[in-house]
């Protein structure tokens, strides 16, 4: 389940990159700004019923370089029913976190249970991590330009519409840009809170999945 929901994350995310006709032109703006280290923003549900966490915080936590390439940590803090379970994942901000490659390397805690360390391959043997989210902005339409009122303020966003639901994205709100999100069962999500300080919530050191898989010598 709990790839499940980053699949249905991101497909909401990515479609405000699409242009009138269902094209991604627009990509490359909407990587054009880096995200700044500490921002978050926080998505809560504002229907009772809900597709996933009641809450989700998203945050930026610190930046590395990989093989010459500039890559962000993003850290998702996931709420639900009172159990608190932590995703950070190590990305390019560019075109090619569009693409269906898995993230360079993940640690995950869930609960109270040890932190957990793999490289992104193993997420990329998922089912749900094989889509390309260019094919999802490909087929979404730009319905118009609307102002938007949710707890975190009011933002100048831009609506899209594709058979997944609604999702309203404004360049003032941080990291994805997301203000609101309505999927096509009617269920909405919006951006609660806003802020910058995101910092490390996983303490203790991970366990490396590659050492477990070692066989015994």
């Amino acid at each position: 389940m709990r790839y499940l929901w980053l699949a249905l994350l991101a497909a909401a995310l990515f479609p405000p990159v699409a242009g009138a006709q269902g094209a991604c032109a627009d990509i490359p703006k909407f990587f054009a700004r880096p995200p700044a280290i500490g921002e978050w923003a926080e998505m809560a549900w504002e229907t009772k019923e809900k597709e996933g966490p009641d809450h989700v915080r998203m945050g930026v936590i610190k930046e590395e370089q990989r093989e010459g390439k500039r890559m962000y940590w993003f850290q998702m803090i996931m709420q639900n029913k009172g159990k608190r379970s932590i995703i950070q994942m190590l990305t390019p901000w560019d075109v090619t976190a569009m693409g269906s490659s898995p993230p360079a390397e993940v640690i995950m805690k869930m609960g109270d249970q040890p932190a957990m360390k793999m490289n992104g391959g193993l997420m990329g043997q998922t089912p749900n991590s094989k889509t390309d989210w260019r094919e999802i902005c490909a087929k979404s339409t730009f319905v118009g330009e609307e102002s938007v009122t949710v707890p975190a303020g009011t933002f100048k966003t831009r609506h899209y519409r594709s058979d997944d639901g609604d999702t309203w994205l404004s360049a003032e709100a941080p990291i994805w840009h997301l203000v609101r999100m309505t999927t096509s069962k009617g269920k909405t999500m919006v951006l609660s809170a806003k802020g910058t300080g995101a910092k490390n919530e996983i303490t203790e050191k991970p366990v490396d999945m590659k050492t477990m898989a070692k066989p015994p010598t």
